[in-house]
């Protein structure tokens, strides 16, 4: 007999973590009233992202909690989450949250043993639950309550029976669980009991830990999926999203074009750079290529574009005092909140935390021309060829997306002279494959005429505009970039 169902189902309902960025990676939060799997290594951050989940919940969304512990003593806990600024000893005062203690200095909870009764247990568990008329409860960790049981079918009915009655309590469960070496759970159960699994990771970097969190499965809802980084500071966790892009909204707009101001060169590129473009200025050390971004930004602010500044190589300090030598006040305009001003430290770099802290930086000013310099250090960081091309792909479609223009300046070695009887150096503009992921590539460089080393570009590529591409002399004076004329004529 065909099965029919009598009515249509209800869909999963979801409440926000509270956890910054997040909530944007599960598309809305966790499921309510469900069991969540919070898997991980030792140091890899489960409690406090459980305990951070306990608190927002508590403190931004009127949601009272209950934490069961079955390692920690309560007071170690309320200790330790004060260095984030979390006073469990205020909101427990307040009867806004419960702390049960099943650590083993209290009933030895941990001793199971077979044929173990989860009654009394849940009894506190539910007395808790109701004492504060909780929504949230997190039990860290499974490894605590069942480290000593080694019958899996027993493992998974008390995990059945475990998830059931808080789902009965109408409560929102966050469980910790060991992830082993091996890839696996401690019992191998655990992921296929919860509702949703979340996993973090941690591995050392070269001055810090470098963090990920996964989200495995949730049921009947969606999230995004694959690896996102995240870090951890005073404030507690902070998670950098992958930038999600609709490529149906491409802003991408031919007939708006966006000037540097450079008398000359905005004809070259046919009256400007085209809305929503990544463009790349290539070159060579010393070749001009910050002094051109820093027009574009100027040229901004005179045209009441908000920007931002990716500071990859000089600190953000030292990028105004340059471009205040050319005339142009970078510090009032980050006062005034027409310009942003990003310092990325290079060690250790986290891609999707730079993409995260740029997006971020765009739509609080609204605004509408990005300078990155220069993406080449990101090579020189941490990041392999691939991941930078990576970063690039997705910036561009953020950009496309927001009808954001993008500048960015690339140091190419191997393009400073030309061997005798040859007009111009290499030809090569990046050498990690850039130039198909962007709109344009300049290229700036050296060539040694009559004992002198004159500056010269070529606008290599603007996808879509008719462009002049001839050899141009330039030179930088106090007023920034004057463009001369064709080389050779």
């Amino acid at each position: 007999m065909t099965y029919r169902a009598k009515r249509t189902a209800k869909a999963v309902s979801k409440i926000p973590t509270g956890i910054t960025g997040l909530d944007e990676v599960l598309e809305g939060g966790v499921p309510e009233a469900r069991a969540v799997l919070v898997l991980g290594g030792a140091g890899a951050g489960k409690t406090v992202f459980m305990n951070e989940f306990l608190y927002r919940g508590i403190t931004q969304y009127g949601q009272a909690g209950v934490l069961v512990t079955f390692e920690e003593r309560p007071d170690d806990i309320v200790r330790n989450v004060a260095s984030f600024g979390w006073d469990y000893a205020e909101l427990m005062r307040k009867g806004r949250l419960a702390i049960v203690d099943a650590s083993p200095a209290i009933g030895g909870e941990r001793e199971l043993s077979s044929g173990y009764d989860l009654e009394p247990l849940l009894m506190r568990i539910r007395a808790a639950v109701r004492q504060v008329r909780a929504k949230r409860l997190i039990l860290d960790s499974l490894e605590g309550l069942f480290g000593r049981l080694s019958n899996r079918i027993e493992v998974r009915e008390m995990l059945f029976r475990l998830s059931d009655e808080t789902k009965r309590m109408g409560v929102t469960t966050m469980i910790a669980a060991e992830r082993e070496h091996s890839g696996g759970t401690r019992h191998g159960v655990e992921d296929f009991v919860a509702d949703a699994v979340i996993e973090l990771s941690a591995e050392p970097g070269q001055q810090k830990i470098i963090r990920r969190i996964i989200v495995r499965k949730i049921r009947g809802a969606g999230y995004r999926s694959g690896n996102v980084q995240f870090g951890i500071d005073a404030r507690g966790l902070e998670v950098y999203p992958k930038v999600p892009v609709d490529r149906r909204r491409a802003a991408t707009r031919l007939d708006v074009r966006k000037r540097f101001g450079i008398r000359g060169f905005d004809e070259l590129l046919g009256g400007g750079v085209p809305e929503g473009y990544m463009l790349i200025l290539s070159g060579n050390t010393g070749s001009g290529k910050s002094t051109f971004a820093q027009h574009f930004i100027a040229q901004g602010i005179r045209e009441k574009e908000n920007a931002v500044f990716v500071a990859l190589e000089e600190p953000t300090g030292q990028v105004e005092e340059l471009a205040a030598v050319h005339g142009w006040n970078f510090a009032a305009w980050r006062r005034s909140g027409r310009l942003d001003m990003l310092d990325v430290p290079l060690i250790d770099i986290r891609p999707d935390e730079v993409l995260y802290r740029i997006v971020n930086a765009v739509r609080a000013i609204k605004a509408k021309r990005v300078v990155l310099d220069s993406i080449s250090s990101l090579r020189s960081a941490t990041m392999d060829a691939e991941q930078v091309r990576q970063f690039m792909i997705q910036l561009g479609e953020f950009a496309k997306a927001s009808g954001v223009t993008c500048v960015m300046t690339y140091l190419v070695p191997g393009v400073f002279s030309a061997a005798r009887g040859q007009l111009l150096g290499p030809m090569s503009s990046t050498d990690v494959r850039l130039s198909s992921a962007v709109d344009g590539v300049i290229l700036q460089r050296y060539v040694e005429r009559q004992r002198d080393v004159r500056k010269i570009l070529t606008v290599l590529k603007l996808r879509g505009v008719q462009h002049d591409t001839r050899i141009h002399a330039y030179s930088i004076g106090p007023k920034g970039v004057e463009i001369g004329g064709v080389l050779g004529e």
